[in-house]
C-alpha cells in the first residue's frame, strides 16, 4: 500500500427537479412554477415558493437562476446562461438570494419577472437552484486501516419555472407504441411530440386488454414534452400474464393553451407465450 495514500475524497452533488420532492427533511413548495403573462396586469409577475427544515435541523441555502432545455426523454439540460431568446434570468429579481432555515420555520422567496413585454412570443424558461452553502461530510468505513474515504455531499433542489407569453399553442401528439420483449420482461416504447411554442405535460394510465375484458390498468409517469419537440420512453409491463393475445392500450391527458383537457389514445397488440 502506498504509504500516501490515505484518504479519498469524492464529491458528490445531488440534484433534484422532481415534484413533489422531500430530501433529508427539506420541503419546497410548490417544486414547479408555471405563469401566465397575458394575465398580467401590468409589465410585470410575481411569484413565490416556500422552503422549510424540520425543527431541529439548521441548513443555510443560497439561490441561483439557470436557463435550461428539456432533452427527448424528458430530462433537464441546465446551464448558468444562454443567449436564447426564451431565458428567463435576464427579467428576474428574487429575494432573499440566501437564508438561514431554523426552528422549523418556513421561508418565503418572492420573484418578479420584468419588461413582460420584450419577451418573446410562447414559453420562456429558467430553473431556480437552491442550495445548501456547507457540504456535508461524510465518513465510509473501510477495512484498510491505511485508507479512509470521504463524501462531500452537497444537495441542491430546483425548481423550474415557465412564463407564457402572446401567442402561445400546446398541441401534443400521440406518434407510436409498440410492445418488445427485452430479456424475460414485455417492454412498451411510446414516441410523443408536442407542436407549438409551448411545453406539453401529461399524464395518464395503460390498460391491458384480452378478449375484450380489462385484465390490468396501471399509472404511467407524468412527462413534459418540450415545446416544437419530441418525447420517448419505455416501461416494463406487468409480469404473470396468461399465454395469448393482448392490446395494450394508453391513455394520456394534457392541458392545451386554453385550459382545456385533452386525450391521446394509443392501442399496441402484443402476445405471450412461445410466439413471443
Amino acid at each position: 500500500m502506498n504509504k500516501f495514500l490515505r484518504g479519498i475524497l469524492i464529491l458528490i452533488t445531488l440534484s433534484f427537479f422532481s415534484i413533489n420532492y422531500t430530501q433529508a427533511a427539506i420541503r419546497v413548495m410548490p417544486t414547479l412554477i408555471e405563469l401566465n403573462a397575458n394575465k398580467s396586469r401590468g409589465n410585470y409577475l410575481t411569484t413565490s415558493f416556500s422552503v422549510q427544515a424540520e425543527k431541529d435541523e439548521t441548513v443555510r441555502f443560497k439561490l441561483y437562476p439557470e436557463y435550461f432545455t428539456i432533452t427527448d426523454e424528458g430530462k433537464m439540460n441546465s446551464s448558468p446562461s444562454s443567449k436564447n431568446a426564451d431565458n428567463l434570468i435576464p427579467y428576474a429579481r428574487f429575494v432573499p438570494n440566501e437564508f438561514t432555515l431554523k426552528d422549523g420555520k418556513a421561508q418565503v422567496v418572492r420573484i418578479t419577472f420584468t419588461n413582460l413585454k420584450d419577451l418573446p412570443d410562447g414559453e420562456s424558461r429558467m430553473v431556480m437552484f437552491i442550495e445548501n452553502v456547507a457540504a456535508k461530510e461524510l465518513i465510509l468505513p473501510s477495512k484498510n486501516k491505511d485508507v479512509s474515504t470521504r463524501i462531500i455531499v452537497k444537495t441542491r433542489l430546483g425548481i423550474p419555472i415557465y412564463v407564457d407569453k402572446g401567442h402561445f399553442v400546446k398541441v401534443g401528439n400521440f406518434d407510436d407504441i409498440k410492445v418488445e420483449q427485452q430479456n424475460k420482461n414485455l417492454v412498451y416504447k411510446i414516441n410523443l411530440s408536442a407542436k407549438g411554442n409551448s411545453k406539453v405535460r401529461y399524464h395518464g394510465k395503460a390498460q391491458i386488454i384480452k378478449d375484450n375484458q380489462l385484465i390490468k390498468e396501471f399509472q404511467v409517469n407524468s412527462n413534459t414534452i418540450r415545446a416544437n419537440g419530441i418525447f420517448r420512453e419505455q416501461g416494463v409491463l406487468p409480469d404473470n400474464l396468461d399465454d395469448g393475445e393482448y392490446i395494450l392500450r394508453m391513455i394520456l391527458t394534457y392541458q392545451n393553451e386554453k385550459g382545456e383537457n385533452k386525450t391521446l389514445i394509443k392501442e399496441a397488440s402484443f402476445s405471450v407465450g412461445s410466439s413471443i
